[in-house]
C-alpha cells in the first residue's frame, strides 16, 4: 500500500503526446528549429537552436512550456523545456502535463529521474539507434510524489535553477569580455601612443601600434612534421571545445598508432574541417591527432598562446571562411593559411598579453567550477527527494 505522501500513476495519466506537424518549415511563420543535436544531457532548458532554413522535411511544432523528450537514443537524458515556439525534430516528443495527478513544473523534474529512465530501458526498442513508443511510454506506471510534496520539491529545484541561469549569464560575459579583450590587446597591444594604418582584408584598414611589423603565419609558425613519440593520447575535432580553446574530452591513441599526424607539447593544433567551429588548442603534452587538424610548430618570435589566440580571433576567422574550400565539408588548408597577415610583437609583450588573458581564464574556471557544483546538487536533490520509499520500490520491481 502506498503512503500519503506516493501516488501510483501510470504515464498517460499525467503526460499527452501533443502531435502537430509542420509540413513546410521554411513558410511555417517560425524561425527556430530544435534537433536532437540540441538538446543536452540532464539540460532543463532549451538554450541551442538552428534557423528553421536548415531542415525541408515535416516537422514537429512545439510552443513556450511544453516539454521536448528525446525519443531517439533516450538514455543521452534530453528532456528540456523552450521559452520560445518553433519546430522540432521528429525524434522529439513535444509533451504537456495533465492537472490532478501531477503539476506542470514538476513533471520536467521528474522526467530527468533514474526512475523514468530505468522504465524507458525495459519498454524500447531498437539496437543501434533505440527509441521509445509513446503507445509503450503512456502505458508505464510510475509511482511520483503527492501534489504538496511535488510543490516542495519544484520550489527548491526552481531556486537552483535560478542560479544556475544568473551563474551562465556570468560565464557567458565573462566569455564575450575575453573575447573583446583579446581582440583590443592583439590589435593595440599595452602601453603605445603611436599608431599606423595598415591595409586588410574585405577592403578593411587596421590600426596596430607603430613599431609592430606583418608578417605571414609561415614566418612564426609551420606544419609539424611525423617523428617516433611514445603516447596513449588521441586528439580529433570531437575533443576540442567549440570556442573555448580547451580539451573537452581525451581519445586513446591504441587504435592510431601507425598515424603520422602527431603533435608534441605546446605545438598549436588547429581544426581545419569546417573553419566556422573555431577549434584551437594549445597541446599539453604529446600526442597523435585527425588528419582534420593542423599541428602547427611555433619558432621563438611567437608565444603559443599568442598564436592560439590570434587563430581563434576574429581576424583569422574571417579569413579562414573566405579561404576555406568545399560547400557540405569546407577546410581551411595549410597553403592559404601559412599567408595570413600577422603582427609580430615583441616577446616581453606577448608575455603580458598571456597574462592578462591567463588572469580571465582563471575567472573563468572559477565560475565553470561553480556552475558544475549547482548542477551536481541540482541532481542529488532530485534523486533524495524523489526517493522511493523501500515497500514501494519493491512494488515497482514486480509490475
Amino acid at each position: 500500500m502506498l503512503g500519503k505522501d506516493w501516488q501510483e500513476v501510470q504515464f498517460g495519466q499525467i503526460c499527452k503526446n501533443i502531435s502537430k506537424r509542420v509540413a513546410d518549415p521554411k513558410n511555417s511563420g517560425y524561425e527556430r528549429y530544435v534537433g536532437l543535436e540540441h538538446l543536452e544531457t540532464l539540460e532543463p532548458h532549451v538554450s541551442k537552436w538552428s534557423s528553421v532554413d536548415d531542415v525541408s522535411s515535416s516537422m514537429n511544432l512545439f510552443s513556450v512550456g511544453q516539454i521536448l523528450f528525446g525519443r531517439r537514443n533516450w538514455y543521452l537524458r534530453r528532456v528540456a523545456v523552450p521559452d520560445f515556439d518553433g519546430i522540432c525534430s521528429a525524434d522529439i516528443y513535444v509533451l504537456e502535463s495533465i492537472e490532478g495527478k501531477i503539476i506542470k513544473d514538476f513533471l520536467p523534474i521528474f522526467m530527468h529521474t533514474d526512475q523514468f529512465f530505468e522504465k524507458n530501458m525495459m519498454y524500447s526498442t531498437g539496437s543501434m539507434s533505440t527509441r521509445v513508443k509513446w503507445s509503450n511510454l503512456e502505458k508505464i506506471k510510475f509511482v511520483i510524489p503527492s501534489i504538496s510534496k511535488q510543490k516542495t520539491i519544484v520550489k527548491i529545484i526552481q531556486k537552483i535553477d535560478d542560479t544556475v541561469l544568473k551563474t551562465e549569464d556570468m560565464l557567458q560575459k565573462t566569455i564575450d569580455f575575453k573575447k573583446s579583450r583579446s581582440n583590443e590587446l592583439l590589435t593595440k597591444g599595452i602601453g603605445h601612443d603611436k599608431f599606423k594604418k595598415i591595409k586588410w582584408y574585405f577592403g578593411q584598414e587596421v590600426v596596430i601600434p607603430k613599431d609592430w611589423k606583418v608578417h605571414p603565419l609561415s614566418k612564426f609558425c609551420k606544419l609539424r612534421k611525423p617523428i617516433e613519440i611514445k603516447s596513449n593520447l588521441y586528439v580529433g575535432l570531437e575533443h576540442i571545445g567549440q570556442g573555448n580553446n580547451k580539451l573537452v574530452s581525451k581519445g586513446e591513441s591504441s587504435d592510431y598508432k601507425s598515424s603520422k599526424h602527431i603533435f608534441l607539447k605546446n605545438d598549436v593544433l588547429y581544426g581545419k574541417l569546417r573553419p566556422l567551429l573555431n577549434k584551437v588548442w594549445v597541446a599539453d603534452s604529446d600526442g597523435y591527432c585527425s588528419t582534420d587538424i593542423l599541428s602547427l610548430q611555433h619558432n621563438e618570435k611567437i608565444l603559443p598562446t599568442i598564436l592560439m589566440m590570434m587563430l581563434s580571433g576574429p581576424k583569422f576567422y574571417s579569413y579562414a571562411i573566405s579561404t576555406s574550400a568545399g560547400t557540405k565539408m569546407p577546410r581551411t588548408n595549410w597553403t592559404d593559411m601559412k599567408k595570413f597577415k600577422m603582427f609580430e610583437i615583441p616577446i616581453p609583450e606577448q608575455e603580458k598579453i598571456a597574462s592578462i588573458i591567463l588572469d580571465i581564464d582563471k575567472q573563468l574556471s572559477v565560475i565553470e567550477n561553480y556552475l558544475k557544483k549547482l548542477k551536481e546538487i541540482r541532481k542529488s536533490v532530485i534523486h533524495s527527494r524523489l526517493k522511493i520509499p523501500l515497500i514501494q520500490e519493491e512494488k515497482l520491481l514486480v509490475q
